[in-house]
């Protein structure tokens, strides 16, 4: 009997685990993306454009992911639009944090120049887009009320008519639409165009998804080895597509959309991500610890000012051919990307502890 005392749902370590992997995947894209590993690699050719698309095959879904986690734990939530904006608040307030501090310290500091403008922008995080990912994840977060209710009146049958309509729409139908010349008879362009899957559309979509998992996908008893496998058969094929693809009409230019968040197989290997990682029934309290920081993490090292400070001065070697060359630049990458994790990990952990001492000397003053 547990008398007056609350219920706690305990975390599930095997999620967590996930979360924190997602992250680090999405660490290894900014070293893709703003260290310059994917166009050097690419340019290069050979063995090292295998390595980058390896690489990119296996970390190419990561946001994608937390938003089937996110509607795999929120189908089910009780809240609704009259208590979702207490929540939407605590995940809000970070980003306002992080916004205002960030860039107070390195504008007053002068590591990395800051503008009037960017000074304005930094006072509106949600609007300005400083993180494209927190701006649709709270968008989501807010309307996941109406959604939840809406699907989970949906019989089993409907919802999965539903999914593959907006399968068609929102990852077939766009991928299509970029690969010429189809693009001349298969258009988004004011019609349903979701940016790459990096729009709200696209993060609602993959929500439904992990509600569909929740709802109506029973969790395997055993540890579910096949989907990890499926995961990476999948970015072996998209490999095998790439390069066979190369000097044959129309699917030589599969390579401009297999990157896409929306992607037809990025999706499946998403799927097959959660449902693998369910599976993995185990308990951790480091584990969930050090997942609470994710978000946090993301904010730190993806601001903008940021950005800047971490590829154009502390990790400007990557952009260089000559940290390419060497026989282990793909261990000084990884050792990069953990580096950058636990230095954010560690910042969102003491503004966390800030947090809370704020929290209980407030609770204290309520209390006198």
């Amino acid at each position: 009997m547990n008398g007056n005392k609350p219920i706690v749902k305990e975390r599930e370590s095997g999620i967590e685990l996930l979360r924190i992997i997602l992250m680090l995947q999405v660490i290894f894209l900014h070293v893709s993306n703003f260290g310059e590993f994917a166009a050097i690699n690419r340019d290069w050719g050979g063995i090292h454009e295998l390595v980058y698309w390896i690489n990119q095959t296996l970390c190419r879904c990561p946001v994608y992911v937390f938003m089937l986690i996110s509607g795999y734990f929120s189908v089910t939530s009780k809240t609704t639009m009259q208590t979702v904006w207490k929540k939407a608040g605590t995940i809000y307030l970070p980003m306002i944090f992080y916004s205002l501090v960030i860039t107070l310290i390195l504008g007053t500091t002068g590591l990395v120049p800051v503008t009037g403008t960017e000074i304005v922008k930094s006072f509106f995080p949600l609007t300005s887009g400083t993180w494209y990912f927190m701006s649709v994840y709270l968008l989501v977060f807010i309307l996941s009320p109406v959604v939840n209710s809406a699907l989970t009146k949906l019989s089993k049958k409907d919802f999965q008519i539903l999914l593959a309509v907006l399968f068609v729409m929102f990852s077939i139908w766009q991928v299509i639409s970029k690969i010429e010349p189809i693009d001349l008879v298969v258009r988004t362009t004011s019609i349903i165009e979701t940016t790459k899957g990096r729009g709200l559309d696209g993060f609602l979509f993959m929500y439904i998804i992990g509600a569909y998992l929740r709802l109506h996908r029973p969790r395997e008893e055993k540890v579910a080895w096949k989907y990890l496998f499926l995961y990476v058969g999948f970015a072996v094929i998209d490999i095998i597509i790439v390069y066979a693809s190369r000097g044959v009409p129309v699917l030589e230019n599969y390579a401009k959309v297999v990157n896409y968040n929306n992607a037809p197989i990025a999706i499946i290997q998403g799927v097959c991500l959660l449902l693998f990682f369910r599976t993995l029934r185990f308990k951790s309290k480091i584990i969930n610890k050090i997942s609470t920081h994710n978000l946090g993490v993301y904010m730190v090292h993806e601001h903008w000012l940021m950005r800047n400070l971490i590829w154009d001065k502390i990790f400007v070697a990557t952009q260089s051919p000559a940290f390419y060359t060497s026989p282990i630049y793909m261990v000084k990458i990884y050792a990069i990307i953990l580096v950058i994790y636990v230095s954010c990990w560690i910042i969102d952990f003491i503004r966390g502890t800030l947090f809370d001492g704020v929290k209980k000397i407030a609770h204290k003053f309520r209390k006198a």
